[in-house]
């Protein structure tokens, strides 16, 4: 018992110290940009979005880049997706392309075929990869250029402002916040030269033509379930440099609707972005059901309200630290009441990513069926 609370204790010491790193790493500045605007390529592959790409392309449209271009592609969607974008291109004739999905290879994941056909037609020196579930402020592609030039890298990602409506969005999305600013110090992630240490968040990638050329653009990634993160450790595995940036307040998504959207977009996700390490992955799970979720089923079960109690000091603790970062990033109270169900939920989502992979299960994602390869 003693021995599990030290380590309990070192956990919550680590994740406090690493918050504070990143908030720092992470704080907005005021830039300055006197040189020249490089022309930018905004590529959106569209399947099934009726829901939100009105607003997706109403913010991309009024963007105060000078020099971009945005290019569609609608990858057989059986909504009214196609109608929007026509409607938008008649708008906006001058600003946005349309090109049609061509049909799936063997071999390729639907969402890199359809970048790498994007990136075929774009014209930019900079190509923008982001989704049609976004909406961009003002100045958000502004800003991630400038970011990039100021920072000297090859390619920048936004952590996005999550949008979440409904209770199960509330209660389990923020666990995306609680992993970026609690347990991955991203100024170290940074210096750390293996290219495994390396992250994206694939609703917004902004990188350099050249470089994404030199990894060979989606075609190194088509079969790659989780291209996002696998893009980012190319990026870096070739020398070049990556970046993540605070999207708060500048760049939003909605990553899923409902609990089963939850369900398929973790299990999607959770064992690719540890690239499929069973051990790590594992012990990753495991530590995170002593350290976030275990204290409050032991409290639970025997309720001592005093510091005395290591317990209740580990609870507070925790608390504390989700109060926080609800605070930074704008999120609601139920987030903070009900942790042990994020943890608690997340955990499930996660051991059915790995159950799945090793199983040989298919993994499904927008009416689409993947299997790891061999």
């Amino acid at each position: 018992m003693l021995l599990e609370h030290i380590v309990v204790y070192s956990v919550l010491i680590y994740a406090t110290f690493v918050f504070v790193v990143n908030l720092i790493y992470l704080r907005k500045k005021k830039l300055k940009f006197k040189g020249k605007f490089e022309k930018i390529s905004v590529l959106v592959p569209v399947r099934d979005e009726e829901r939100d790409l009105e607003l997706c392309l109403e913010s991309l449209v009024n963007q105060n880049y000078p020099l971009y271009e945005i290019i569609l592609l609608d990858d057989n969607s059986r909504d009214r997706s196609p109608e929007i974008m026509r409607e938008f291109q008649r708008r906006f004739p001058e600003k946005i392309k349309i090109i049609t999905f061509k049909p799936l290879p063997p071999g390729w994941t639907g969402k890199n075929w359809a970048c790498h056909q994007l990136a075929k037609m774009a014209n930019g020196d900079w190509l923008l990869f982001t989704d049609a579930d976004t909406v961009h402020a003002i100045g958000c592609i502004k800003n991630a250029y400038m970011e990039a030039v100021a920072r000297g890298v090859d390619m920048v990602s936004y952590i996005p402002d999550l949008i979440t409506i409904s209770l199960p969005e509330r209660i389990i999305l923020p666990v995306i916040y609680f992993a970026f600013y609690l347990l991955f110090p991203l100024p170290l992630f940074k210096k750390i030269k293996d290219h495994r240490a390396a992250f994206a968040i694939g609703t917004f990638i902004l990188i350099k033509r050249d470089i994404y050329e030199r990894i060979g653009g989606h075609s190194a990634l088509k079969d790659e379930i989780v291209e996002d993160v696998n893009l980012a450790r190319r990026v870096k595995k070739v020398g070049g440099r990556f970046d993540l940036l605070d999207g708060i307040g500048i760049f939003y998504t909605r990553f899923y609707h409902n609990l089963r959207e939850i369900w398929e977009g973790f299990t999607k996700n959770s064992f690719g972005a540890f690239g499929y390490n069973l051990i790590p992955y594992l012990l990753f799970l495991f530590m995170a059901y002593v350290v976030f979720l275990a204290p409050f089923i032991k409290f639970t079960l025997n309720p001592v309200f005093t510091f005395k109690n290591p317990l209740f000091m580990q609870i507070f603790w925790i608390l504390l630290l989700r109060t926080l970062l609800a605070f930074k990033t704008r999120h609601s109270v139920w987030s903070i009441i009900l942790h042990p169900l994020m943890v608690a939920f997340s955990l499930l989502f996660a051991i059915n990513s790995v159950y799945r992979i090793i199983m040989g299960l298919p993994i499904t994602w927008k009416g689409r069926a993947y299997k790891l390869k061999d």
